[in-house]
């Protein structure tokens, strides 16, 4: 019987037949193991069971501690929660990192295995070059066949990739022993990328977005299909978003790094949460939006990617 199977939001069956709750919490950017608490403690009393962070994050140990400080809080052991974390892809010495980088997520998470892990970028982030497709194409082969040893030796459950664009996917899939269960990637209406979303979609890849409210954008907020979703479902917008992810079929992970009032919020489903990411996932599950609302948004993109480190469509 499935960990997962009473979660809210509901669940991913993966190709490989693990698993994963659709609704999980971001923790990038919180880099105190305070401020880290204060979250997870609210999202294990809220529902969630999905925890995303990755080793360019540092805050792998923060997450591990609390959870361990927080699961038994709520009756709950290792097995009821689902995590993920990422490897970066480094040029020099890439095996040796990318099992470094294992050997200390496990450590730091205090686990002995792994839900998911990803493949961060196509890249090196630091040091590559997007020009350099010889290195990139022979970096992304050695970490993914690193990662497939790890998932066979019971280290990680599942594995898969972030910032993938298709021809990365086509690419990997001419050596794959185990093709990736999910692809995280910016998905909002201002950047659908259907090209990717229906080759994922094709091709058994749970999509999973991030980047969900436009790193706060204020002219999306303005659009007149928001405005008038709003009034439609008596929603704010930033719901409306988080909304337009889930029915898309994607998995979600949202970032709160200081929620207030979660439990509360959530079961009130009060329109005072507007600001706390947490509440706002949750309301979501009760809006359902029509493939006419979902075609309207869509036609919201112009291409706009909002992550420091975004364009990984320029990536060779």
């Amino acid at each position: 019987m499935s960990h997962f199977t009473n979660v809210v939001g509901g669940v991913f069956k993966f190709s490989d037949g693990h698993e994963m709750p659709k609704v999980g919490l971001g923790i990038s950017r919180i880099e105190t193991q305070e401020a880290l608490d204060v979250s997870v403690e609210a999202a294990l009393k809220s529902g969630y069971r999905l925890f995303d962070t990755a080793n360019l994050y540092k805050n792998e140990l923060f997450l591990g501690i609390s959870l361990k400080k927080y699961l038994p809080v709520f009756g709950l052991t290792r097995e009821d929660v689902f995590i993920t974390t990422k490897v970066r892809t480094l040029n020099e010495n890439t095996v040796e990192e990318v099992e470094k980088q294992l050997a200390n997520s496990l450590a730091t998470l205090q686990t002995d295995y792994i839900d998911l892990l990803l493949v961060h970028y196509p890249r090196d982030r630091d040091t590559g070059n997007d020009d350099d497709y010889e290195v990139n194409k022979s970096r992304r082969k050695i970490v993914w066949q690193t990662l497939e040893k790890a998932k066979d030796s019971g280290k990680l459950r599942s594995i898969g990739v972030s910032n993938y664009e298709v021809y990365h996917l086509v690419e990997m899939f001419e050596y794959a022993k185990h093709r990736p269960v999910l692809n995280q990637y910016e998905y909002q209406p201002y950047l659908t990328r259907p090209t990717l979303k229906k080759y994922c979609d094709l091709n058994n890849i749970i999509v999973q977005s991030y980047s969900s409210l436009c790193w706060g954008d204020q002219n999306i907020l303005q659009e007149d299909i928001i405005i008038q979703l709003c009034q439609k479902y008596n929603q704010t917008p930033q719901a409306i978003l988080y909304a337009f992810a889930y029915c898309s079929n994607t998995s979600m992970i949202p970032k709160s790094a200081t929620p207030s009032r979660i439990h509360d919020n959530l079961h009130n489903v009060s329109k005072s949460c507007s600001n706390l990411s947490i509440c706002i996932v949750f309301q979501t599950i009760k809006i359902q939006l029509t493939d006419e609302d979902l075609k309207s948004l869509r036609l919201l993109d112009k291409g706009k990617s909002f992550p420091a480190v975004g364009q990984t469509w320029r990536c060779l």
